[in-house]
């Protein structure tokens, strides 16, 4: 994945935080650009999937 605002890799991204939901865990992280970044992790996807990007 990348950062949807500059095109950097979501590996680069520091994770604000994460929290435990009923389908598994989202993770908010924020990019060098200041993009925050919402992923989803379950136990069935090994992959985050990013469910919004934002500018903060």
């Amino acid at each position: 994945m990348r950062c949807a605002q500059c095109g950097r890799p979501a590996a680069e991204a520091r994770t604000i935080s994460t929290h435990h939901t009923s389908d598994g865990w989202v993770r908010y992280k924020r990019c060098a650009c200041g993009s925050v970044s919402i992923e989803l992790l379950t136990l069935e996807d090994t992959r985050p999937r990013d469910l919004h990007a934002a500018r903060a």
